[in-house]
């Protein structure tokens, strides 16, 4: 029995697989703008190639389903903070903030800012030594709902403000996410799907960023393996990124050992810049500590994240 619930959930996984990679064949990139929307912001997710849709719970869920609001983290827990760094490219730095809190049985809310920042981009307007340097940014604060509908639905929303400054040029707008997350009949196995960044900007200088308009949709399954005291999390998520034209598919996997120590990796197919994602955690009390590490191509070096989140 725990075979064919295996088979089911890869031949799910990679049927998901195979349609995304043909899409991308058509794709068309470059459309968009404000690109850290489509950037993952826990460790665990994106050591786990950011294949969260059906699995994700808590403050995380802020950012890639807010479905998974309602979903205590430990079995005395009511809410739940989380904070992230992650540096990569072109001294390109992200940070990120959550919170969860249930209100009851069936509802919770959530809060994030989410921020990235490049420093030190040179000003010139003619040949010759720079004439100084300025730093770019990008700013999302979003305010989450999620409501247990039953025992297989949960559903979740996600409104955000918006903000990018390049220079002395600024823009704002507002975004929404909705999200669910389904219970199949077959047992640990759920799936989510999420309609992520609907919405607008105001004019940038000459120009309004088109927002990377998605969706998100994908299977998780988790098992209790008894013979090793472990945890196991499989995943995989195709998400479409509409003015893109673009698709690609993400595959994840997590062992959490006894509760206290996990790990993790990824695969991202279809997408130009990363492959392959790995990253550990550690459970301890009501403290979670995580770590990811993600090689960029074209040797554009590695991207490191470190997040810590507490269960209160």
């Amino acid at each position: 029995m725990l075979l064919h619930k295996y088979l089911k959930i890869m031949i799910l996984g990679w049927a998901i697989c195979s349609g995304a990679i043909h899409s991308t064949a058509l794709a068309q990139p470059g459309k968009s703008g404000l690109s850290f929307l489509k950037l993952g912001v826990s460790a665990r997710g994106l050591s786990m190639a950011d294949a969260m849709s059906a699995h994700v719970t808590g403050s995380s869920a802020t950012f890639y389903n807010p479905a998974g609001l309602p979903v205590a983290q430990l079995a005395n827990s009511t809410s739940q903070l989380t904070v992230m760094h992650k540096e990569w490219i072109q001294d390109t730095r992200t940070e990120f903030l959550g919170a969860s809190a249930l209100l009851d049985e069936e509802n919770a809310i959530g809060f994030s800012i989410n921020s990235t920042t490049i420093s030190d981009i040179e000003i010139r307007t003619r040949p010759g030594p720079s004439e100084g340097t300025f730093t770019a940014r990008n700013f999302s604060f979003g305010a989450s709902y999620g409501r247990i509908l039953s025992e297989q639905i949960r559903v979740g929303i996600t409104a955000k403000f918006l903000y990018e400054k390049i220079l002395i040029d600024e823009a704002s707008g507002f975004a929404v996410d909705i999200g669910t997350q389904y219970q199949t009949p077959i047992e640990n196995l759920s799936v989510g799907a999420v309609l992520a960044n609907l919405g607008g900007m105001s004019t940038l200088r000459n120009e309004k960023s088109s927002l990377p308009t998605l969706l998100r949709i994908g299977p998780g399954y988790s098992t209790e393996l008894v013979n090793i005291s472990s945890d196991l999390t499989l995943a995989s998520d195709l998400v479409y990124v509409f003015p893109e034209n673009r698709s690609y598919v993400s595959l994840g996997g997590e062992l959490l050992f006894s509760q206290t120590i996990a790990a993790r990796a990824g695969y991202r197919f279809g997408s130009d810049g990363r492959g392959f994602t790995t990253g550990i955690g550690v459970q301890y009390s009501i403290i979670f500590v995580d770590y990811a590490f993600a090689p960029l191509s074209a040797d554009l070096g590695n991207t490191h994240t470190i997040s810590l989140s507490l269960n209160l």
